[in-house]
Parts: structure tokens; C-alpha cells; sequence
């Protein structure tokens, strides 16, 4: 990983009570290291000689926190814009169960990594993800590819609610050992 410094801009600080100060922020090794007036040396802290940074001119720009996404659903990514004027029930029953039904491993790791990605360039940097029943772990492996935080779960439809596809239910048993399984890995 490329040391960065990002000089020059608008920093959004939280320190007690919101402000903005112009600094420039470093990170090394994947971590903010310093924001305010960044050193000039390349000893890094008994470490030896490093890198230069790579410099970015944050003229004009704001940098602020990572964004928090608390709720998603990465699996439903290739959904997107299909009936939202149904009602969440109707939605539910008439398009989103039965996609996820359709699920393949290949379009759950596609749905994620997409879903994944446009959270990352909207500056989103750490998720909760709700995942779905099957293929959860082709979910884990595309975010594990792109490098989000995520904090990510399966699914688990031990009864079949009314409408719901037959292919999404799985005994209580199997539900949970698969959730396991995906814990452990």
C-alpha cells in the first residue's frame, strides 16, 4: 500500500463539537497517520527510510469520515428500480423474492461487488449488510475483493411466509449451520 498525502483541503473534524480546518492528512500503512501541517521527513517512526507519499492537491475539496451504511442489501443491487411503487409487501412477494430465488452464486457476487462499489465511491467506507439465503458466501468473497468494512449476515427463512418462493425455505437446522459455517470461514 502507497503512503498518501492529501494536501491542501477542508478537513471535517470531530473533536467534541464539528469544524472544519484546512490541513493536510497522511496515511501510511492504510491509516491516518496525521492531519494537520504534514512533516517533510521520510524516517518513519524507527522503521527506516520510507517512500515518498504519493500527493494529492485537495484544493477546493472537503475530506471527511468514512460513511456509515447501516442497513443494505447488496444482494438486491441487480434489483434496483424494479417496482418501487409496490407497496413492501407487494414488493416483497411479487419481485424481490422470487430475484432472490433466481440467485445464482455468480449474480449474488456480482450483485454485492456492484453494490459494493458504488458505496465506496460515494465515500461509504464500512457496511451491515443483510445478505439472502442462498449463496451468502459468494457475498463474503466479493467483499473480501473489494476491501469494504462489513459486518455481513445470511438470511435465514426457516418458515415460508405467505408468498414466499418455496426454494428460499430452509429447515431451522440447516439455516443455522449454514450461518455458522459462514462465521467460521
Amino acid at each position: 500500500m502507497h503512503d498518501l498525502r492529501l494536501a491542501g483541503g477542508d478537513v471535517l473534524l470531530h473533536d467534541g463539537a464539528w469544524r472544519v480546518v484546512r490541513a493536510d492528512v497522511t496515511v501510511r500503512d492504510g491509516r491516518i497517520e496525521t492531519i494537520g501541517k504534514a512533516g517533510r521527513g521520510d524516517e518513519g517512526e524507527g522503521k527506516g527510510p520510507r517512500p515518498q507519499p504519493q500527493v494529492r492537491d485537495c484544493s477546493g475539496c472537503l475530506v471527511i469520515p468514512g460513511l456509515i451504511q447501516a442497513h443494505v442489501h447488496l444482494c438486491q443491487t441487480l434489483f434496483r428500480g424494479l417496482a418501487d411503487d409496490l407497496r413492501l409487501e407487494d414488493w416483497l412477494i411479487r419481485r424481490i423474492w422470487p430475484l432472490e430465488a433466481a440467485h445464482t452464486e455468480a449474480t449474488v457476487h456480482a450483485s454485492a461487488l456492484l453494490g459494493a462499489a458504488e458505496l465506496l465511491v460515494g465515500g461509504t467506507t464500512a457496511i451491515l449488510d443483510m445478505e439472502t439465503v442462498r449463496h451468502t458466501a459468494a457475498a463474503f468473497r466479493a467483499l473480501e475483493r473489494i476491501g469494504i468494512r462489513a459486518t455481513v449476515g445470511k438470511c435465514l427463512m426457516d418458515a415460508h411466509p405467505e408468498g414466499a418462493p418455496i426454494d428460499l425455505v430452509e429447515s431451522t437446522d440447516d439455516a443455522l449451520a449454514d450461518a455458522a459455517a459462514l462465521a467460521q470461514s
